[in-house]
């Protein structure tokens, strides 16, 4: 598996997955996932497996320096198989390249294997925001701290 960033090529396919990864009220409008992709604080990461686009993260900086994870894609078919833990060591490293020293997400409340997925990688709940996706759903917003002592 090879990470690259994201190509305006590239749309459709994220597209595609998002859709086919996530429950439709959770996944993004072409409107939102073209926002993202083409906001300057934000960058986005691609997952290939011989030549086919198996995943993909995107990350932002936000004001306070935090970095926000967005979204971590991975087609059906291909998950349980590390590719998302690759995706989301690397939008880290890049949001840390950008200056963040803690980083931030959201997931839903009723999906567990997200959440343990995430505090195996180090994110802990910070706490639940209520109707956050579309006003109908509760999220998990958790978080990651460096350790004391780790560079910054």
């Amino acid at each position: 598996m090879t990470l690259r960033d994201y190509e305006p090529r590239d749309f459709e396919t994220l597209f595609e997955i998002d859709r086919a990864a996530f429950a439709p009220d959770l996944a993004y409008s072409r409107a939102e996932l073209r926002f993202y992709v083409r906001a300057p604080r934000c960058r986005t990461l691609v997952a290939e497996e011989e030549g086919e686009i198996v995943g993909f993260a995107i990350g932002c900086l936000e004001r306070a320096g935090s970095g926000h994870v967005v979204t971590l894609d991975v087609r059906p078919g291909h998950q349980r198989q590390g590719i998302g833990g690759r995706l989301l060591r690397a939008i880290e490293e890049r949001l840390h390249g950008m200056g963040a020293s803690a980083f931030c997400l959201e997931t839903p409340v009723e999906e567990g294997g997200a959440r343990g997925f995430y505090e195996k990688h180090g994110y802990r709940m910070q706490r639940r925001e209520r109707g956050y996706y579309n006003g109908r759903r509760d999220a998990w917003r958790m978080v990651k701290r460096p350790p004391p002592g780790a560079p910054e």
